[in-house]
């Protein structure tokens, strides 16, 4: 009887695979092409002296990329934006405004009635002035987003969100840097204004160069008539309580 022949042993099982310890981590999807970017002022990265230069940089040379790649959503920050600026600005053509009814009551002897009451009521009237400005500019702000807001809607298509259109407003106060020019200042500043006002309706929503132009010439009728409908509340309330 022949010994039975030895059978090879079994090769030792292979220890199980380990993942690769070095396995880079899943990256993160990259940001869609053509997502909007961070405004500089709304960047935490810079100072506010730095976001606000580089803003009203972009603002006023460079307004239709802007407004293009202009996030809809946040309110806080674009108020900060449009009351800063827009109460420089209009302090601004005041102090230019009084320097010029000053030199022309020396040359010609004589100053616009108005200027002569204004500044017969002495530095109280102005410092008031200087402090209700922050509050004249938050109204008006309230009323041209409304204004844009509502003419959007009311000349088709679907209506925006309010925050879009109140972005919009406040970013274009931008234009109101032009009231530190001697003179000019005011004039300049309004009609910027209203081109930076025409970008952003075509940037932020969307609109064609007609429509655009439409709703900005509704928008500015409406905002006189939220105006008057204001001035005439606050009047009814001062002879009602008088």
């Amino acid at each position: 009887m022949t010994d039975p022949e030895l059978k090879p042993e079994a090769a030792p099982p292979a220890p199980p695979q380990e993942p690769e310890a070095a396995a880079a981590a899943p990256q993160e999807p990259e940001a869609a092409a053509g997502a909007p970017s961070p405004v500089p002022w709304e960047d935490r990265g810079l100072n506010r002296l730095q976001g606000l230069g580089r803003t009203l940089g972009r603002v006023l040379f460079h307004s239709r990329d802007f407004f293009q790649n202009l996030p809809r959503e946040g309110w806080a920050e674009a108020l900060a934006f449009g009351l800063i600026v827009g109460t420089a600005g209009v302090l601004a053509c005041l102090y230019w405004q009084l320097l010029l009814y000053l030199g022309l009551s020396r040359s010609l002897g004589e100053m616009p009635a108005m200027a002569r009451q204004f500044i017969s009521l002495g530095a109280g009237a102005i410092m008031t002035t200087m402090l209700l400005t922050p509050v004249v500019m938050l109204a008006n702000l309230t009323i041209s987003s409304l204004g844009v807001w509502a003419a959007v809607g009311l000349t088709g298509g679907p209506w925006p969100k309010f925050t879009a259109a109140w972005r919009l407003t406040c970013y274009a106060q931008g234009a109101l840097v032009a009231g530190f020019l001697p003179i000019l200042g005011g004039p300049v500043a309004g009609l910027w204004n209203l081109v930076l006002t025409y970008h952003g309706l075509r940037g932020v929503l969307g609109l064609s160069p007609w429509r655009a132009l439409g709703t900005l010439c509704l928008s500015l009728g409406l905002q006189v008539l939220l105006l008057l409908l204001l001035l005439g509340s606050l009047a009814g309330f001062w002879f009602f309580h008088s």
